[in-house]
């Protein structure tokens, strides 16, 4: 055995995160009541790991994301353990029926609960510490599983552009990658999951995580001793199927329903780490984190115009606040920080972090072209200070909410340049160290 495959670290810790009830949820700009009770907790965990030399932190949480509290995460985590930002993974699980995170919540809602933000940093930067200081050797195994419980929600409307509407036909991972955490003599302690799909199955003002929680309760009734970290992959323009397989809308689930496909999910993680076929990592840890530039395509002038009497609410938003910019004289900003980390494990494993809600076949696209230089990958959007949505290109021309929409609800000047999803990978690819 490689000395790197026994040499391996690692701690893993969890830490409740559910809000109070009364906090305003995320997600849904339309819903404007407060959270009224729970139905599930929410948890963020912790998994620590380093191979002697170099360290790495991986945060599950279920909120929406973790925008602007970012720094403040990794700054409280530097301080108690001296791991590098670099080297700090941040991943929400983007359920829709967490807590406000982000400062433009405060347009939507006119406050955020301050006090709660700061125990959420606490906690998770305490739960992380803690995963640190809790690390003894271990043996990591990774393996895919499958779980058909996400659709694109992308239905092309025979126009050239699409629909919000269940679409069989488009891109979609159905993959569940599992990193099996083992002791040295194979006794299992841990897991780390992922899938890529927006967890969306339900609105209201109940607070819950949506699929992963029942997943999460699905793998702890099956293996009580061990702890469980999700990972949200790239998964932003999939959505849970609906319950009707005929049906050409979706529509929100119940409780019960949610709990099924969560099961589901669950049930595909526990036949990975039941498997004896999985390929064990071995190699060096290294790290390399990128911040990139962007570019988002200049005004359109008359769009802006006509849009100031659009009945919209959000698209007359924008208008007004680029027309007042303009009128101003002031630079309009047409570029948006992005983050990439590529984390390598040797040749056996490489782990990639996207800053964004990425379109599904950002994921399909590096799962395919890494292959052929590293045995394994693990594709992770939703990460770090996350920008909103990122499609890829053949998608820009289509329009709709991932491309134009929500860069509206973001105020930028419009959809990304079509350059941007070569730039990513192209980076990607440049950080670790591979040709394609």
């Amino acid at each position: 055995m490689d000395q790197h495959a026994s040499g391996y670290r690692v701690g893993i810790n969890t830490v409740d995160i559910t809000p109070p009830v009364g906090i305003f949820l995320a997600g849904f700009a339309a819903r404007q009541e407060r959270s009224a009770d729970v139905y599930h907790s929410l948890r963020a965990t912790a998994v620590a790991i380093d191979d002697g030399e170099t360290p790495l932190v991986l945060v599950g949480a279920e909120i929406l994301g973790f925008y602007e509290r970012t720094d403040a995460v990794r700054d409280r985590i530097n301080e108690a353990t001296g791991i590098p930002h670099a080297n700090i993974v941040l991943n929400g699980s983007h359920t829709h029926c967490g807590p406000c995170i982000r400062e433009l919540d405060r347009d939507r809602h006119g406050e955020l609960d301050t006090e709660y933000l700061e125990s959420l940093i606490s906690k998770v930067s305490a739960c992380a510490a803690a995963a640190w200081g809790s690390r003894t050797p271990a043996r990591l195994f990774f393996g895919t599983g499958n779980c058909d419980i996400s659709v694109s929600r992308r239905r092309p409307d025979g126009e050239g552009g699409v629909e919000w509407k269940p679409a069989p036909d488009a891109p979609r991972d159905h993959g569940v990658p599992v990193l099996k955490i083992s002791s040295p003599e194979g006794e299992l302690r841990g897991a780390i999951f992922s899938y890529a799909c927006h967890p969306t199955s339900r609105g209201g003002t109940s607070i819950g995580g949506d699929y992963v929680c029942f997943a999460y309760d699905r793998i702890d009734g099956s293996f009580p001793d061990i702890t469980a970290c999700f990972l949200q992959g790239c998964g932003g323009d999939q959505k849970t199927k609906p319950v009707d397989p005929a049906s050409d809308k979706f529509v929100p689930r119940q409780i019960d329903e949610i709990r099924q496909i969560g099961t589901q999910l669950g049930n595909a993680v526990i036949e990975v780490l039941k498997s004896d076929s999985l390929c064990e990592i071995s190699g060096p840890i290294s790290v390399t984190q990128t911040e990139l530039h962007l570019e988002t395509e200049v005004p359109d002038i008359p769009q802006v115009e006509a849009s100031l009497d659009d009945a919209r609410d959000f698209a007359r938003s924008w208008a007004e606040n680029l027309k007042r910019e303009i009128d101003s004289g002031n630079p309009l900003p047409t570029s948006v920080a992005f983050e990439t980390q590529s984390i390598r494990f040797g040749s056996s494993l490489g782990i990639v972090t996207l800053s964004g809600e990425m379109s599904v076949e950002h994921g399909l696209r590096l799962q395919n072209e890494l292959q052929p230089h590293l045995e394994n990958s693990l594709i992770l959007g939703y990460s770090n200070a996350i920008v909103g949505y990122v499609p890829v290109r053949r998608q820009i021309t289509e329009g709709g909410y991932e491309v134009w929409f929500n860069q509206q609800h973001l105020k930028r000047t419009g959809p990304y340049v079509e350059e941007t999803e070569d730039l990513i990978h192209s980076t990607v690819h440049l950080d670790l160290d591979i040709e394609v």
